[in-house]
Formats: structure tokens, sequence, C-alpha cells
């Protein structure tokens, strides 16, 4: 309890505040769920350990069980739609997640669809930049974590994002795309 208060006052005090779709603590911490800087730390240790393919799997089931939180704590429609897309996107930007843009976003009722996100400010993707350069693995972790909120709320089946940009590699965003 003593740490939410601490949180609380933070807030109140202004210790917190938001800058180009970043949390920043006392105007220069990075934070998401955790500093940015230690996340993309723990990320490039955990895909260089077990792999792209369980980085996107880690990230895809925090992401599903994040969206059910959202769903339920956000009172969003399930599959929402236009809606719910534009709450998603609001709430990724203020935690942290950086600026989110759906290029392009085709979903048919049975859920068969054409996906292309842009990614920009994300302080995660852009520690991962400076410290891995083009090694680094992270963005397969917030593929992952993006594939399942589409799943969840937007009705998308069969989420597979793929890279076609990425931060890291010199582009000025991510681009990740997912058709079925």
């Amino acid at each position: 309890m003593a740490l939410a208060n601490t949180f609380k006052k933070m807030l109140i005090g202004r210790a917190f505040t938001t800058d180009n779709g970043r949390i920043k603590m006392f105007g220069h911490m990075d934070w998401i769920m955790n500093p940015a800087l230690a996340f993309s730390k723990m990320l490039q240790s955990v895909g260089e350990k077990s792999g792209k393919d369980f980085l996107y799997k880690l990230g895809y089931d925090g992401g599903k069980d994040g969206a059910e939180e959202m769903i339920k704590y956000m009172r969003l429609k399930p599959r929402g739609g236009w809606v719910t897309q534009k709450a998603i996107i609001e709430m990724l930007d203020f935690i942290g997640y950086g600026k989110v843009e759906f290029v392009n976003s085709k979903v048919e009722k049975n859920g068969r669809h054409h996906m292309t996100i842009h990614v920009k400010h994300n302080p995660v993707i852009e520690h991962a930049s400076r410290l891995f350069g083009e090694k680094s693995l992270v963005c397969e972790w917030f593929m992952g974590a993006f594939a399942a909120h589409g799943e969840m709320e937007l009705g998308i089946k069969n989420p597979k994002l793929v890279e076609n940009k990425c931060v890291c590699k010199g582009a000025p965003y991510c681009e990740w795309e997912s058709r079925w």
C-alpha cells in the first residue's frame, strides 16, 4: 500500500508526465511496465537465450492477458471495431508503447484480415536500437503483444505479424503486417 500511495503522490505532484507517446518520470526516465532501458535489455537477453519464436509467443501471451484486462476495465466490446481500436491506440500511447497507426486495417466478419501497423516513439525499441542495432530482437515481443491485441479487441483470426521495416534497422518507424 505504501508504494501505491507514493505513486499517487507522484502523480498528483506531476512527477509523471506524458511526452511524445512516453510516460516520463521526472522528465527524464522512460517508463512502460518498468524502465524502458531495462525492459529492452531483458527482452534482448530472453530472445538471445530462447529465440525469436519464444519471444514472440511470450509477447503474444502477455498481450492476450493485457487485452483481456483492458477489455474488462475499460469496458470495451470484444471485437469492437473502430471504437475499440481507437481506445487501444490511446491506451498503448499512454502506457509507453509508442504512437501506433493502423495504416491498413481491413477485417472481414469471418476474421480474415489485412493489417499494416506503424509504431514510432516506442522507448523500448529506441533503446534497443541504440544498444543492439540491427541485432535487436525486442520487436518480436511487441509484434506478439500487438497480434494478441488484434485478435482479442478487433476479432482478427490467425494473427501473425511480420516485420517489414524496423527502427533498429534505421527506419523512421516499425512496420508490422498480418494477412489471413
